[in-house]
């Protein structure tokens, strides 16, 4: 059904008192370009902080072995927990659901690193050759461990970026150059690059093959591991029966908290969802809120624009305008209206937001928990929708007000 209402009509009635509607549209404006900054921080805040997730397998479990503090059977030996090769093995043939096992041994003291007159100190950590498929480490130069640098002669490491910088200084071959470490040489085969996100600790750390490390260390056990599961595995459920098959083969207390430490990375990433959702329904309420506030100064305008146009509402209905005809002329203008300021607000909220992501691109690594500052589109047009609505609920009860002129006594009204 085609509008009686033609363009100019609304065009004459909104520019007539431009500063009044201007003033009333940006408060629409306002709380577009407010919702459209705050969702787009907010998704930004969320990649930047599921960042310090994306260095590990989507499933990933660490285990750290501590103490036994409680009696089992009546018993109490006090022992401490540790975990070798055979152990995992175990755990492997186990529990189907789990894709990759990996000790992670680290070395009990800090080790003095040289190259050249070039010193540091750090630690170096054993793992086995599933450690990478766990651990996403993204390479700068050179390549990861492969099965042949798992040989006990295989005296290789890999070292992070800070180690590089400062053993290396601005050496420009790095890879194939031998460190000693503890009075034993290792060859570098490969650079991991630093994580700006999160430090896990392993800025400073060389990693060798465990193999390297029982050589070193004489020591066949760790008191850590890492785990990844597959996709679908529900990592809750799984701790529940891993944690009781460890507490049975160790033959401690299944109530002993100080035994075994665990950290699930899928748990971490659940709370972080739920805590976004959260904020994204607070950052809703808020753009509602302030959208509100908009909404009711276009009620009252469109209230004071009907009490001002009495006079031309009891002529229009007295040369033949019907109260549907009334209806429509105020709600196409209060849509127009609050849709005007709408398009306003998105369109500077948009050109706020590329200037920021210029600015953020051109110091992503000094960034620890921004990602991306977009434009949410479903978004914007969910807001499109609801200021659209909102027009008409602004306009609707003026409009009703004014198809309820009487022409006799609006044409008896002065100006």
């Amino acid at each position: 059904m085609l509008l009686s209402i033609e363009p100019k009509e609304i065009y004459k009635s909104i520019t007539q008192h431009k500063l009044r509607n201007a003033l009333t549209g940006f408060g629409i404006a306002w709380g577009i370009f407010i919702m459209m900054l705050m969702m787009g921080f907010g998704d930004s805040f969320q990649q930047g902080v599921f960042k310090l997730f994306s260095s590990f397998a989507e499933n990933t479990i660490v285990v750290w072995g501590g103490e036994s503090t409680m009696p089992y059977n009546g018993v109490m030996d006090n022992k401490t927990i540790v975990f070798d090769q055979d152990i995992l093995r175990q755990f492997k043939t186990a529990f189907d659901e789990i894709e990759y096992i990996s000790l992670q041994a680290n070395s009990p003291q800090s080790m003095q690193m040289t190259y050249d007159d070039n010193k540091n100190s750090g630690s170096l950590i054993g793992v086995e050759k599933d450690f990478f498929r766990i651990r996403k480490q993204k390479i700068k130069a050179g390549r990861l461990f492969k099965s042949k640098d798992f040989k006990e002669d295989g005296a290789v490491c890999i070292i992070p970026e800070r180690v590089e910088e400062l053993l290396f200084k601005r050496k420009s071959k790095v890879i194939g150059e031998y460190i000693n470490i503890g009075d034993n040489y290792f060859k570098v085969i490969g650079i991991t690059k630093d994580n700006p996100n999160i430090n896990f600790g392993d800025r400073n750390s060389v990693i060798i093959p465990f193999s390297s490390y029982q050589t070193l260390f004489n020591a066949n056990t760790s008191n850590s591991f890492i785990i990844s599961l597959y996709k679908d595995v529900d990592g809750s459920t799984f701790m529940k029966r891993f944690e009781a098959f460890m507490s049975r083969l160790y033959r401690v207390n299944p109530d002993d908290k100080e035994a075994f430490y665990t950290f699930s990375m899928s748990e971490q990433v659940k709370e972080f969802q739920s805590l976004f959702t959260g904020i994204r329904i607070f950052i809703w309420f808020v753009g509602f809120c302030i959208l509100l506030t908009g909404i009711i100064s276009v009620g009252n305008i469109m209230y004071v624009n009907i009490n001002e146009r009495t006079r031309e509402i009891g002529i229009r209905k007295a040369i033949g305008a019907t109260p549907r005809n009334i209806l429509e002329m105020v709600l196409v203008e209060s849509v127009v209206l609050t849709s005007i300021a709408g398009f306003v607000g998105i369109f500077f909220g948009y050109i706020v937001i590329f200037v920021i992501q210029i600015v953020i691109a051109s110091m992503v690594e000094e960034n620890m928990f921004l990602g991306n500052v977009g434009v949410n589109f479903p978004v914007i047009f969910a807001s499109l929708s609801i200021l659209i609505l909102a027009g008409v609920a602004a306009g609707i009860l003026p409009a009703l007000k004014a198809t309820r002129i009487r022409p006799v006594i609006a044409l008896n009204q002065e100006n």
